[in-house]
Parts: C-alpha cells; sequence; structure tokens
C-alpha cells in the first residue's frame, strides 16, 4: 500500500503542474485502455496474474506513442527516446502476446505463483482481490514512476541533443547488449544442455552475476532517468516548486523501483525459489558467484563427505 501511496503522489505532482498535465492525463486515459481489457477483465476471469506481463510492456510502449505525438518539439532527442521505449515494450510485448491463445496459459508463470506464496505468507485470504491490487500496481507505475523522464522530455520547451545525451544513449546501448548477451548465453546454454535439465548455466557473463539480463536491464532504466535529467532541470521555475522536487525525487525512485522489482519482486528471488527447488547444484552456484552485481566469484572450501 506505501507504494500505491507514493504513485499516487507522483500522479498528484504531474497532473498540478501545468506543462505535464495534458500527458499524465492522457496516458492515465491510455494505460486505463490497456490494462483493463488485456489484464483486469482477463484476470478477473481466469483469477491469473500473469496477463499484466502483455499489459504493462504495451503501456511502455504506448510511452513512446504519446512522447512523440505531445511533445512540445519533435526533435532528434525526442524521437530517440521514443524509439527505445517502443523498443523496450514491444519486444516484451511480442513474447507475451502468446498467453492470449486458447490453451496457452494453464496456470500462472512461476513468479507469480511465488508472488501467491507471498500472499498466503502474509494472511491475505482474498486471492481474486490480491490479483486485482498487483496488476493496479503496475499499471499505476505506468502512470507515474516509469513514465516519469518521457513526461519531463515531453514538457522540456527546448529539448535539444547533447553531450550528457549522447553518452548516456552509450550506456543505454551497452546495457541493452549486455542484457541481450547474456540472453543468448542462456538460450545456448538450454539448448546445447537439453538432456541435463537440472544443471546451472554458468558460462559467460553467467559466471559473474546469476542474474545478468536482469543488471542489463536495469542500468537501461538508469540510462533513462539520467537521459531525463536536462529536461528536469528545464522546468525549474516553470513548474511548482514542490512538483520539481517530487519530480527529481521520482526520477531515483524509479531507478530504485526497477531494482526492487527486478531483484525481490518478479525477477531473482522468484526464480532462484524455484531454480533451488529443480536443480540441486543451484544452491552451490548461489555460494560462488553475485546475485545480480557482476563480481569476482567466490571460492568455497568443500564439504566434508
Amino acid at each position: 500500500m506505501l507504494w500505491c501511496v507514493l504513485f499516487l503522489l507522483c500522479i498528484a505532482a504531474l497532473l498540478a503542474s501545468a506543462p505535464t498535465r495534458g500527458f499524465a492525463l492522457c496516458n492515465m486515459l491510455v494505460q486505463l485502455g490497456l490494462f483493463i481489457p488485456f489484464a483486469h477483465a482477463m484476470a478477473w476471469r481466469t483469477n491469473r496474474l500473469s496477463y499484466v506481463d502483455f499489459a504493462w510492456p504495451a503501456g511502455v510502449a504506448a510511452l513512446g506513442v504519446q512522447l512523440l505525438v505531445l511533445a512540445e518539439a519533435r526533435t532528434t532527442l525526442i524521437k530517440a527516446i521514443a524509439a527505445i521505449h517502443l523498443f523496450i515494450g514491444l519486444r516484451m510485448a511480442f513474447w507475451a502476446a502468446h498467453m492470449y491463445r486458447p490453451g496457452v496459459l494453464t496456470r500462472d508463470l512461476p513468479r507469480y505463483q511465488y508472488q501467491r506464496q507471498r500472499w498466503a505468507r502474509a494472511g491475505f485470504r482474498s486471492e481474486r482481490f490480491s490479483v486485482q491490487h498487483e496488476i493496479a500496481v503496475q499499471e499505476m507505475a505506468n502512470m507515474s514512476f516509469l513514465a516519469m523522464p518521457v513526461m519531463l522530455l515531453a514538457a522540456d520547451p527546448a529539448p535539444a541533443f547533447t553531450v550528457w545525451h549522447a553518452a548516456w544513449m552509450v550506456v543505454w546501448l551497452a546495457a541493452y547488449a549486455f542484457e541481450s548477451v547474456a540472453d543468448w548465453q542462456k538460450r545456448r546454454y538450454v539448448q546445447t544442455h537439453a538432456d541435463d535439465r537440472k544443471g546451472v548455466c554458468e558460462v559467460g557473463l553467467w559466471r559473474y552475476s546469476r542474474h545478468p539480463n536482469y543488471f542489463g536491464q536495469w542500468l537501461q532504466w538508469i540510462a533513462l532517468a539520467a537521459l531525463a535529467l536536462p529536461s528536469l532541470r528545464a522546468l525549474w521555475g516553470l513548474v511548482p516548486t514542490p512538483a520539481f522536487v517530487v519530480f527529481g525525487l521520482a526520477l531515483a525512485w524509479m531507478v530504485y523501483l526497477m531494482f526492487s522489482t527486478l531483484v525481490f519482486y518478479t525477477g531473482a528471488v522468484p526464480a532462484e525459489h524455484f531454480s533451488c527447488l529443480k536443480r540441486p547444484a543451484y544452491a552451490d552456484y548461489q555460494t560462488r558467484v553475485n546475485r545480480f552485481f557482476p563480481g569476482p566469484r567466490r571460492a568455497v572450501s568443500p564439504i566434508d563427505p
């Protein structure tokens, strides 16, 4: 519930500021138009939370479209940031769309099965309400924190492409390449070890991080926050001071929000819960390799028989 309060505070600041109000109102309607039919309604009918995995990235892609339409000036910078959001969103939404085919999603994805275990430990009695609440959390994220970079850029009266932007675009591209290489290495390992279902992928980047793909995703969101900082500075004096403070804190919170999501919420922790159940060797892997941040491998003394 604390996260919901923070989401609402961010939305209120966006609505209270004239330069961001129009985009914020439009984005609320767009996100509702995506989440209600593709996540809320489907989850209400089937009691499966996994449908949010299509609505959320579709909402990210929609941010890119809105940026192109609603920006004060359609500059090279605006086009580049819009393209990034379109690429991020459409790539994930494309792979999630198959869930809507009849007979494909017979049970929730493992990360959402793990979420149900959390609800049980917390004593939540209404699973149907909890499913709708979880969808609403991701919906409000798309209306507030995750939308902050594009809203600041859209409100910037002169969003010029500077050396700062060029440097952080390079960071974003490097982070995307890092994630892509990690995904490719994992796919190749699965293909070449098809007969070893209990083996642990410990090749390439996976030798130094147990979730290098998630780390690469996180770096991409850091880059997006950094790319919006000059636009935040440009709004000084154009928005109420409290709203300006909220906008700055929101960019920092977005970085933390994505870290928390990729590690604890739907990322590393749920994935490792099931990996430990299916692969006995995974516990040993955990003792030697960092969970999220790439780093040196740790030497572990052999256990006496």
